[in-house]
């Protein structure tokens, strides 16, 4: 039986505040489903972030790629923080400077024929850097089991909801943020549990320095209500 081919990981900008953030998870979407489907795998970047040692283990072993919608590089950051260089990295805003204007929709059904010609080219790009970093295997562990051919980056975040101020915020990937904590074994209580959640949800969440604490407050008590929720 023919060995299978080594996928190449790919992980995608989690923020759902830009345009470009959505064209770029589209973009990694037509690649897995359409463009080299069964070659590559989507590695979700809010669990990524959250500690998650599978999907971190695969980014150390297999070639990787980053996709970001802008400039802050959060998808990169985080990839070679805690898991090493990557093979190529992308920035929407960068691919896309000489082609007409987004319609600044963030939804997939909102899509204009320059949104659709935006994720054509962006998804090329991928590609090409998709076969340029296939096999170049460095590792000697099979593909970590929580990587998978499609996750929740690639098709839709679910995201949580917390009050902020008097304001209602969504979260891109707030579930499964807390989900990874708690599988981890942290407690609503611990001194570290505001500091932590903090800093996983500033990485594709704007925050700014005045509500730092309003934020961390807010995400405490949510995940203090979600633990409560799975007992």
């Amino acid at each position: 039986m023919a060995e299978e081919p080594i996928k190449v990981g790919i992980i995608s900008c989690a923020g759902e505040e830009i345009p470009e953030g959505t064209i770029s998870r589209l973009a990694v979407r037509r690649v897995l489903e359409h463009l080299r489907p069964g070659q590559t795998v989507s590695i979700c970047l809010p669990l990524f972030l959250a500690g998650n040692e599978g999907e971190r283990e695969f980014a150390r072993n297999f070639s990787t790629i980053t996709i970001d919608g802008c400039d802050k590089r959060c998808a990169q950051w985080g990839t070679e923080k805690y898991s090493g260089p990557v093979n190529a990295a992308f920035v929407v805003t960068e691919i896309l400077k000489d082609a007409p204007p987004l319609s600044g929709a963030r939804s997939g059904r909102n899509l204009t024929e320059a949104d659709l010609a935006a994720v054509d080219l962006v998804a090329a790009q991928l590609a090409e850097a998709l076969d340029q970093a296939a096999g170049t295997y460095t590792g000697s562990q099979p593909a970590a089991a929580g990587a998978s051919s499609v996750c929740g980056c690639a098709v839709g975040l679910p995201s949580g909801a917390i009050q902020v101020n008097g304001k209602t915020v969504e979260i891109a990937g707030l579930p499964l943020i807390f989900q990874q904590c708690q599988e981890d074994g942290l407690a609503a209580d611990s001194p570290d549990t505001p500091a932590r959640l903090l800093a996983v949800v500033r990485v594709y969440h704007a925050v700014d320095d005045s509500e730092e604490q309003a934020y961390a407050a807010a995400l405490v008590e949510a995940y203090r209500t979600s633990l409560a929720s799975d007992r």
